[in-house]
């Protein structure tokens, strides 16, 4: 059970994270309460990157895939940080044009270059995929907090949940960016005192557990993959783009957002392997908490906790407000005017922040299965990455764009209804849409059909 210490350390981090909410809420319109008035600095950029991406699913899931692929999985983090990288040219193409066009979400860039048609069904299937990875976040980040805690996982969940939707309604954008750059200094710090704990009581656990020629070649390819391809259908990493004070910022952050997503990435993949090699018999989704508990001693569990609690609302708080300001700007491009006044883009961002976090807290008190949910959502999200990429690249007819969409959702649908969902087979949903986008374009051309031409 937790000491009156744990306990006071976490409410006095809860009330930090509520104390910045308020305060980036004073005298803030509508662009500031959207995309922080696009002034994203260097250090909020990064920090807001990093812990978006270092979740409480995403420490459920990948010391899960460590636990049970061993060093092979530390790829993900090599290929997320390759992504990083790679993502540079077409993100600093992204923020030049959203800086005219003052885009909010990822879909705006496929209204922008396709259709109107093109961009709703782009943003209905993020809709799908964010609000799974919202559920995600709450059922994996209550779990682990519950299972540390003594809490039981109804109490974690509705105390976490209520933190994040408060400082969500105050201060909007601004309020992911700077709670996120409090939550990383204090994720960073605990992943430092992590690795003097390991260093000091266990030397040599680190290096042995890192051994990378025990990598397996085949899962090293498909992790790293996985990891570059995983950055072109993140609407979160986008709308930081679209935020970012200039190009200078968007590349430098981006480059140590990969050199910190590598390290974290170190980190969780110890624990892991603490858990891998101590404590077999394991469920993988328990194998974050359980190697927490190998490694960190008691006197350190309000130390651990706050790490949870940090990851648990430094994605879901992103993820809530990526769906937030997607359905508000869709929903007044659909059905209102085409031009919207920032501060009523505001309010109703605001309203549906209130509606997607009392969902997701109904949806993750009844449903607890997270790798079902993760395999699906990952498939349907990897639909849309070839006309993502190629949008760069050369022009595509909308109509080649919804079937590539509409092909990779019939792939996924059709592997849900043979009860064949599983990972390997979910992600090859990349490679028949990018099969149908380059047929179907391909067949249009030869044609000569009115819907080559941008509608």
């Amino acid at each position: 059970m937790l000491s009156f210490f744990d306990i006071g350390l976490l409410i006095v981090y809860a009330l930090v994270c509520l104390g910045i909410g308020f305060y980036g809420s004073r005298r803030q319109g509508g662009e500031e309460f959207m995309i922080a008035g696009r002034k994203l600095n260097l250090v909020g950029f990064t920090a807001s990157v990093v812990a978006s991406y270092i979740g409480g699913a995403a420490l459920v899931a990948y010391a899960a895939y460590v636990y049970q692929f061993g060093i092979s999985a530390l790829a993900v983090f090599l290929g997320t940080a390759a992504g990083f990288l790679v993502f540079i040219p077409y993100a600093l193409r992204l923020r030049r044009i959203s800086e005219e066009k003052k885009f909010h979400t990822l879909s705006d860039w496929f209204y922008h270059n396709y259709s109107p048609r093109v961009g709703l069904l782009s943003a209905l299937i993020l809709f799908v995929v964010y609000l799974g990875m919202l559920l995600n976040q709450f059922i994996a980040g209550s779990s682990i907090l519950a299972s540390i805690s003594g809490w039981s996982y109804e109490e974690s969940l509705t105390f976490s949940s209520g933190i994040i939707l408060v400082y969500l309604l105050a201060g909007g954008f601004n309020s992911v960016i700077r709670t996120d750059i409090f939550q990383y200094i204090v994720l960073f710090v605990l992943f430092i005192l992590l690795g003097f704990i390991l260093a000091s009581d266990q030397p040599g656990m680190a290096t042995e557990y890192l051994d990378l020629g025990r990598m397996d070649l085949g899962m090293t390819i498909a992790f790293i993959a996985f990891g570059i391809f995983i950055i072109f259908q993140s609407a979160e990493y986008w709308q930081r783009v679209y935020a970012a004070r200039n190009a200078s910022v968007v590349k430098q952050g981006l480059i140590w957002s990969a050199v910190l997503v590598l390290l974290t990435g170190l980190v969780i993949t110890v624990v892991g392997l603490a858990a891998h090699h101590g404590l077999p018999g394991l469920e993988p989704r328990e194998a974050f908490a359980g190697g927490l508990k190998l490694l960190m001693p008691r006197s350190f569990l309000g130390a651990g906790l706050v790490l949870i609690f940090a990851a648990i609302m430094s994605s879901a708080d992103t993820i809530i407000f990526v769906l937030a300001s997607s359905l508000a700007k869709d929903y007044h491009t659909t059905f209102g005017k085409a031009e919207v006044s920032p501060d009523r883009m505001m309010r109703s961002t605001r309203l549906f922040i209130l509606l997607l976090s009392l969902a997701g807290y109904a949806l993750a008190w009844f449903f607890r299965d997270l790798v079902a949910v993760i395999v699906f959502i990952t498939g349907m999200g990897f639909t849309i990455i070839p006309a993502a990429i190629a949008s760069f690249h050369t022009r595509i007819p909308p109509v080649a764009v919804m079937a590539s969409f509409l092909a990779g959702l019939a792939y996924i649908a059709g592997l849900y209804f043979a009860d064949y969902l599983v990972p390997e087979a979910s992600i090859a949903s990349i490679a028949i849409s990018a099969i149908t986008l380059l047929l179907a374009t391909q067949w249009l051309k030869f044609r000569n059909k009115p819907g080559y031409i941008k509608e």
